[in-house]
């Protein structure tokens, strides 16, 4: 009689903990944004891909990582032969997220912070003259505001952001007219 009763409270135990909601993966809210774009005013004009994470906070908050690889498109211009002129930059940041009326259409600011590698390597090859070859590499502060627009209620979204940096601060906003970026791509919320 002992074991049935023992099984009884064991079977009753076992379902009332079976009524318990599923709990969801903290992991389940982050939403990843592959895009493709352009640093359109560079010299000379860069084609860029680039990965945004987004992290929902308490309410409209939001923690987030930028990351970008961009390439020189033409290779040669006016004498010039780019051998590679690349940049990468990591940058984190937290912002702020409102909706439409619908929550169809979403705009995030994220003010972001971190740091830009710039290589590149060109010789200038001009009748008449010698051949010179110049090839640099640095490591500077990325600050910035990435603007994102997205359009999309469910777990898939389309989104065209812009990355205007702050940085360096003497001669803004020429000194960063160059380093815009303008991107587009889907974002993927991740499931449970």
């Amino acid at each position: 009689m002992r074991n049935i009763i023992f099984v009884c409270l064991l079977l009753l135990a076992t379902r009332a903990h079976g009524q318990n909601y599923p709990v969801t993966s903290p992991w389940s809210r982050l939403t990843i944004k592959p895009a493709v774009g352009v640093l359109p005013w560079s010299l000379p004009v860069k084609a860029l891909t680039a990965v945004t994470l987004e992290y929902p906070l308490k309410g409209n908050w939001v923690l987030g990582a930028h990351t970008m690889l961009a390439s020189a498109v033409a290779k040669n211009t006016y004498n010039i032969e780019t051998n590679y002129s690349l940049q990468f930059s990591q940058k984190f940041g937290v912002g702020y997220s409102m909706t439409g009326p619908r929550k169809l259409v979403r705009l995030t600011l994220l003010a972001m912070g971190g740091a830009r590698r710039i290589a590149f390597k060109e010789t200038l090859d001009y009748p008449g003259l010698e051949k010179i070859t110049t090839k640099s590499s640095t490591l500077m502060p990325d600050v910035g505001l990435l603007v994102d627009w997205s359009l999309g209620r469910k777990r898939y979204t389309f989104n065209v952001r812009t990355y205007l940096p702050f940085y360096p601060f003497e001669g803004y906003p020429v000194s960063t007219f160059q380093n815009i970026s303008i991107e587009m791509g889907v974002g993927m919320r991740l499931k449970h």
